[in-house]
């Protein structure tokens, strides 16, 4: 019987030393804190997206239909990077100087998307309710959040997945001058 336990006892203790190993590893691949705020102000294309697509402006969205360029931030209700983007926006006058930006909210139902763009102050922008992000789907083919999607003429020039409002708008003056340089040499 004691060889028994003794036995079970040294299985026990392997499988303990090989959770602290596992452990470890995982531990290794989670992204230090510290550097983690140097990536957030990286700004990466999406994939997939429906660059060069026509859009249909939805009701509440219309003005930035007829701007020459303009930003529209795709936020969701349970992205927590989206809220601390959101904070962002309701302290800053105009995050995006010289152009027309809006807001669309996806979210699992109307009242949630109407509370955060009230909550954060973003009734004052162009704004969209996207229930079930059934919109944003169809017209730019996004599905994650938070992304910036450039539109010019009311045609998509960019899909942006961002963290940083001044990030993306030094982003879109980099994309917009250089669709200007190729419409030069062209």
């Amino acid at each position: 019987m004691e060889l028994f336990f003794g036995f079970v006892l040294l299985l026990m203790a392997g499988a303990i030393v090989a959770l602290f190993a596992m452990v470890g590893e995982l531990g290794s691949r989670v992204p230090d804190p510290a550097a983690a705020g140097a990536s957030s102000t990286e700004v990466q294309p999406v994939e997939d997206a429906r660059v060069g697509h026509s859009v249909t402006w939805p009701a509440g969205l219309e003005a930035l239909g007829a701007a020459d360029t303009a930003v529209l931030l795709v936020l969701s209700t349970v992205c927590s990077s989206c809220r601390t983007l959101a904070t962002q926006l309701e302290k800053q006058r105009d995050p995006f100087p010289g152009r027309s930006w809006g807001v669309v909210v996806t979210c699992g139902d109307a009242a949630n998307g109407k509370q955060f763009i009230k909550y954060h102050s973003l009734d004052r922008v162009p704004h969209f309710v996207d229930v079930d992000a059934n919109w944003v789907l169809a017209e730019f083919n996004v599905q994650s959040s938070p992304v910036g999607v450039l539109v010019a003429h009311s045609t998509v020039e960019a899909a942006l997945m961002f963290n940083d409002a001044a990030a993306l708008n030094t982003t879109i003056a980099r994309t917009l001058d250089g669709h200007r340089h190729e419409e030069v040499t062209t």
